[in-house]
């Protein structure tokens, strides 16, 4: 009798262990029990190979997951949302669509080429972070960033100030003509005297940075690409 009762005691404790067993199993599936992975509510917990899952950092960002298509409307809304007071780079959303329009599009996350994906990609994350270091490659001459400064003067002045765009006089016959005057144009930068490129000046000097503010009115008074060539009336 003291056998039986002795058996069947370690039969039944037996299965409550089992059972206890499969209860915590039964909690994560197979594939979670190797696999290491957490759901998104475990994010601040360390994985189970040791490593700590960090958190996304606060605030809208258009890094990290990839980046947007480039477009002049996403580029425009991003430098006049980030880019604003002494940082601002357009008189108004119509200048910046009217520069965006005459540049090369690019492919999204560029970083140092003439395109709207290089001006976007630092009018999203860098100039909401630090917009007195950033907003200047995301503006209209690129920042010596995106592009070299006389690559983007000459680029957009061989567009606007053309043959091809009713002008009879034009200030280049070339782009390569351009660059190599360009490279004559001191540039100077903002602080100093005659230094910058804002939307608001300098409007005089025989400097680069006059002749970027004239094209700037040539977006949409063709008579200021007169000021913008060597023999400049104003830029002299």
């Amino acid at each position: 009798m003291r056998r039986f009762l002795a058996l069947s005691a370690s039969i039944s404790m037996t299965a409550a262990l089992a059972a206890g067993a499969a209860s915590v199993v039964g909690g994560c599936s197979d594939d979670d029990a190797t696999s290491g992975s957490y759901s998104a509510g475990d994010a601040s917990m360390p994985r189970r190979d040791g490593s700590v899952v960090e958190m996304p950092e606060a605030g809208p960002s258009d890094a990290g997951m990839g980046f947007p298509a480039p477009s002049c409307e996403k580029y425009c809304d991003l430098i006049g949302e980030t880019c604003t007071n002494a940082s601002a780079q357009y008189n108004s959303r119509a200048e910046c669509m009217a520069f965006c329009n005459a540049l090369p599009v690019g492919k999204g996350g560029e970083e140092d080429t003439n395109t709207v994906a290089c001006r976007q990609f630092y009018a999203g994350s860098p100039s909401r972070a630090d917009a007195p270091r950033y907003c200047g490659a995301a503006g209209p001459f690129g920042g010596g960033v995106c592009g070299d400064r006389c690559t983007v003067f000459c680029q957009l002045t061989t567009t606007l100030c053309s043959a091809d765009a009713g002008i009879k006089q034009t200030p280049y016959a070339s782009q390569p003509e351009c660059v190599t005057a360009c490279s004559t144009f001191p540039f100077r930068d903002a602080g100093v005297d005659g230094g910058g490129e804002s939307p608001t000046g300098p409007d005089a000097g025989n400097t680069l940075n006059c002749r970027l503010f004239y094209l700037r009115t040539a977006l949409t008074d063709t008579s200021a690409c007169a000021e913008l060539g060597p023999d400049s009336r104003t830029c002299y």
